[in-house]
């Protein structure tokens, strides 16, 4: 298996699902039970705020107009632009997952401890499956999807573009090793994780 060539003696969980489905509630519950988390949004938020080469190539495909006050990638601007145009949307993938997949790869190989869990929303889209130990896809209904986008403020278009933008979930469901229901209180989530690494 491919992890365990990338990550000898090492157990690396890949964790996926669709947008505001409780991804990282779901590994924060993991924190808390000793293991290293790496979220892969975390790391796009890096490149675009500090990686100087990543802001200059974005500014200069998509113009001054991205840009903030500051000077800065403004990143709702940005984020309007590539769910509005999937061509725009595969030119910032292109330019931003390789260097992503190489720093949390890095991380984990370079790091002394032993159990990992890595949020990755484009997993399956991605076939980053072989990289991990195990995969889970975390679920909520499209109800509670909508309601929870609904209060980051996105509009029903919006929320149509991004949803759409990624693979649907009874598909990530199915590629998965194991799947999560997160419509519920945070604290339902223990016992399935409970149940996860009793399999592990």
């Amino acid at each position: 298996m491919e992890n365990m060539k990338l990550f000898p003696s090492k157990t690396v969980v890949g964790v996926t699902g669709g947008i505001a489905c409780g991804k990282s509630t779901v590994c924060e519950r993991f924190r808390k039970l000793g293991w290293e988390v790496i979220s892969t949004d975390s790391l796009v938020h890096y490149f675009l705020d500090q990686n100087h080469q990543v802001k200059n190539k974005i500014f200069s495909h998509l113009g001054p107009e991205i840009k903030d006050e500051k000077g800065n990638i403004d990143k709702g601007e940005l984020a309007r632009v590539v769910f509005k145009d999937p061509s725009e949307r595969t030119w910032l993938e292109n330019l931003l997952h390789p260097k992503v997949r190489e720093k949390w790869i890095s991380t984990i190989k370079l790091s002394s401890k032993e159990k990992f869990v890595v949020e990755i929303p484009l997993l399956f889209e991605n076939n980053l499956d072989e990289l991990f130990t195990n995969t889970i896809s975390v679920y909520a209904s499209s109800g509670i999807q909508n309601k929870r986008l609904h209060k980051r403020g996105l509009s029903d278009s919006e929320i149509n573009s991004r949803i759409s933008a990624q693979m649907p979930l009874t598909e990530k469901s199915e590629r998965a090793n194991f799947v999560i229901l997160a419509d519920c209180i945070p604290e339902f989530l223990d016992p399935q994780i409970k149940i996860f690494l009793s399999h592990l």
